[in-house]
């Protein structure tokens, strides 16, 4: 998304939402982050949680009883849309930015103790420059076979290819025999022409048209100054990481919105559906 849409917010107090709302407010993050979260309108922030709280049971089968990982879970937007269908199950999430950990470390554990945040000090040239272990080197702080569902949300549109490949190893090493994985990706292969997609996805910050040494076309990023701000990978090169970490293909990847490839789209970036 375009670097606007990512500001860090500043220092604000915690948010003050109305303690007769319904939605349980004190697991609102402050408006700023709700806003630097690629989120144009507040109300995308909720929008993209049920999607996402929806794709996992349809396609990833997900279950009421499970225990689910999310990999960069921010201050809890996708775990929102979650509480109450988990409540038999373990939600765990883990994120860069440790003010954002914290917020959903405190928030959640007074009404939803099922619910898990840990903070990761993994470097990303576009979120956390700052983090002090590579993204190579970090083991997911987890045990073996350990979760039913891992999901990431909108992480590997922003990760390099070696990157991306060791977090699959990590994640098919964290799963249960039979577990599964639900990723998004932009994959080139279903890129449209530019006047062709939707919205802000026929911009110049979707074209994906710089190349990385060693991937060939089968990785594209859109920012010479910063190829992990916004990437695309090809079918086959995923298709490698999956094969690589001891992962299939549950079912044909699912066609986003943002490729303007015609109507038969049921969410905003492509989807593919692994397991274990």
């Amino acid at each position: 998304m375009p670097r606007s849409w990512f500001r860090r917010p500043a220092e604000e107090p915690a948010p003050s939402y109305p303690d007769w709302l319904s939605y349980e407010p004190r697991l609102i993050p402050p408006l700023a982050w709700i806003r630097g979260e690629a989120v144009p309108v507040v109300e995308e922030w909720f929008r993209w949680g049920e999607e996402w709280s929806l794709l996992l049971r349809a396609f990833a089968a997900l279950r009421s009883s499970d225990r689910v990982l999310e990999i960069g879970c921010g201050a809890g937007r996708i775990a929102f849309a979650l509480r109450y269908y988990l409540e038999a199950g373990e939600y765990h999430g883990f994120d860069p930015m440790p003010d954002k950990i914290a917020f959903a470390s405190g928030a959640y554990w007074t009404s939803h103790a099922n619910y898990h945040f840990a903070h990761a000090d993994v470097r990303n040239t576009y979120y956390h420059p700052a983090g002090r272990i590579e993204p190579t080197d970090f083991r997911f702080p987890y045990d073996d076979e350990s979760f039913d569902v891992v999901f990431a949300a909108s992480v590997f549109t922003h990760m390099a290819p070696a990157n991306v490949a060791h977090y699959f190893r990590q994640a098919a090493r964290v799963l249960k025999p039979g577990g599964r994985c639900m990723f998004s990706f932009f994959l080139l292969d279903n890129r449209a022409q530019a006047a062709s997609r939707p919205s802000i996805f026929g911009q110049s910050d979707f074209e994906f048209t710089h190349r990385l040494s060693g991937w060939g076309d089968e990785f594209g990023f859109s920012f010479l100054d910063d190829p992990e701000r916004m990437t695309a990978y090809s079918l086959p090169l995923v298709e490698r990481f999956a094969r690589e970490a001891g992962l299939s293909f549950a079912r044909e990847p699912l066609m986003g919105m943002w490729s303007g490839r015609g109507s038969g789209w049921v969410s905003t970036q492509d989807i593919v559906v692994l397991r274990r």
